[in-house]
């Protein structure tokens, strides 16, 4: 149930409510019916009752047959007195129901016979072969009976097809039929009905999916229900107060970065000026360090990976082009796959870019001897890997390492950890692009970073 949809759900609510009204009809049809029973145990009811019929028309002052037909006129058997004897040229002949009925009324043979018709039929028996049915015995349920009357008028006693339950008919169908019939059509009027006032809350989810942070996407819903309309305008409400809030952060981190770069270009200044050189390169080392942690911090505040626009980029050149770079100043590293022509992305080559830089930096920092990278494409994901035969990254902080400010390395020494923002940036660029930067055990015993982006074509 957790992966059906509120359409789903309301479509499953509805159709087992009718589902159960229409078992609970045709249940209590069925039970009904099982619950009928003829007035008599014989295995030939109807035949029975026509025999009492003929024998009470019989018997009766003709003056008193009209009130007899009444009565014994009901939803089984019709009896009334014709002129002429009924066509029977559609029905089928039964002697064996006959010769009872003729020796219950006592009356010859030329006066009763009875027939009986295809829907009456026993099970099993052709209509074309019913003579060759009556040697097993009768071939169906007994349909007509006639009775010439001493008067030379006929008595006609009609047997209906099929007992009826107590359960109400419409239109010559069972009411649970019927209740079928409409559940079906209230279901399939309940699910365009639903699909329409689902149709504001869906895109409401698009609308809000789609919002970065930055513009506020329309979200309005003037047509929905009252309560879609209410939520699409607290949405709208809070995409405007983010917006705003991303906006004054913006504004406020380009004061801070704007102050703080004046004041340590002044101290760098004075700091150049001190006589002592000792004194002085000490200082400026860590004029250097603060700058470098300050456009660091800044630049994961302000969210470069999230302003990163859309071209065409070459991940393979792009990774041979930094490998290089690392490898003119000295580092031992090897690169696997840049041969690999279809490795291109949808992104900001310069985002991207630092993201490799910061990856393979770390690993030629942290590496003992050499830093292995890899350049692949399967499907439509490309993936760039990043070993190195460091200390690696314990299992347990493989996923904090890409919080902001984290570090391994506890000592908090600029000679063996930087600020703790390197995989923190490389994942918001990453994630930017739609895709995912992970932490692993290396083959030998080091760390493995692996970069996943969603390739163009």
């Amino acid at each position: 149930m957790g992966r059906v949809g509120l359409l789903g759900r309301i479509m499953l609510l509805l159709l087992g409510a009718l589902s159960l009204l229409v078992l609970a009809t045709v249940a209590l049809d069925h039970w009904q019916r099982r619950e009928e029973r003829w007035p008599t145990g014989s295995r030939f009811p109807r035949v029975d009752q026509a025999a009492g019929i003929v024998a009470l028309l019989r018997d009766a002052d003709p003056a008193q047959r009209p009130a007899i037909l009444k009565a014994v006129s009901g939803e089984v058997l019709r009896a009334e007195i014709v002129d002429t004897p009924p066509e029977t040229a559609d029905l089928i002949r039964e002697p064996r129901l006959e010769t009872r009925l003729r020796r219950m009324t006592a009356e010859p043979a030329d006066r009763v016979q009875a027939y009986t018709d295809t829907a009456l039929l026993r099970r099993g028996v052709d209509p074309d072969n019913v003579e060759q049915a009556e040697r097993a015995g009768p071939v169906g349920r007994l349909a007509l009976a006639t009775y010439r009357l001493p008067d030379g008028r006929y008595a006609v006693i009609t047997a209906a097809q099929h007992r009826r339950s107590l359960m109400p008919w419409l239109f010559g169908q069972p009411l649970s039929l019927w209740v079928a019939v409409l559940g079906a059509a209230a279901a399939g009027l309940v699910l365009v009905g639903t699909r329409h006032e689902l149709a504001p809350l869906r895109r409401l989810t698009d609308a809000v999916s789609r919002f970065d942070g930055r513009a506020p996407e329309r979200v309005s819903a003037p047509r929905g229900a009252p309560e879609i309309r209410r939520l699409a305008q607290a949405v709208q409400g809070m995409q405007e107060r983010i917006a705003g809030l991303m906006a004054e952060r913006s504004l406020l981190i380009g004061a801070i970065s704007h102050d703080l770069k004046t004041y340590l270009t002044r101290l760098r200044l004075r700091a150049e000026a001190v006589a002592q050189p000792a004194l002085r390169e000490k200082l400026v080392a860590d004029l250097d360090a603060m700058t470098e942690l300050i456009d660091a911090s800044l630049g994961f505040a302000r969210g470069t990976a999230v302003e990163a626009a859309r071209a065409p980029v070459d991940l393979a050149d792009l990774v041979a082009v930094e490998v290089a770079e690392h490898a003119a100043q000295g580092a031992t590293i090897s690169l696997t796959g840049e041969e690999v022509r279809d490795a291109t992305v949808a992104g900001d080559a310069v985002a991207l870019r630092r993201v490799v830089a910061n990856l393979i930096g770390n690993a030629v920092k942290f590496g003992r001897s050499s830093v292995a990278v890899a350049v692949s494409r399967t499907g439509t994901v490309c993936r760039i890997v990043v070993e190195d035969d460091g200390p690696g990254i314990p299992e347990a902080e493989r996923t904090a390492v890409f919080s902001p400010y984290y570090r391994v390395e506890r000592s908090r020494s600029r000679q063996t950890g930087g600020t703790g923002l390197g995989l923190a940036i490389s994942r918001q660029i990453a994630e930017a692009h739609g895709g995912t930067v992970v932490a692993e055990a290396g083959s030998g015993g080091g760390a493995r970073l692996v970069v996943t982006l969603p390739s163009l074509s």
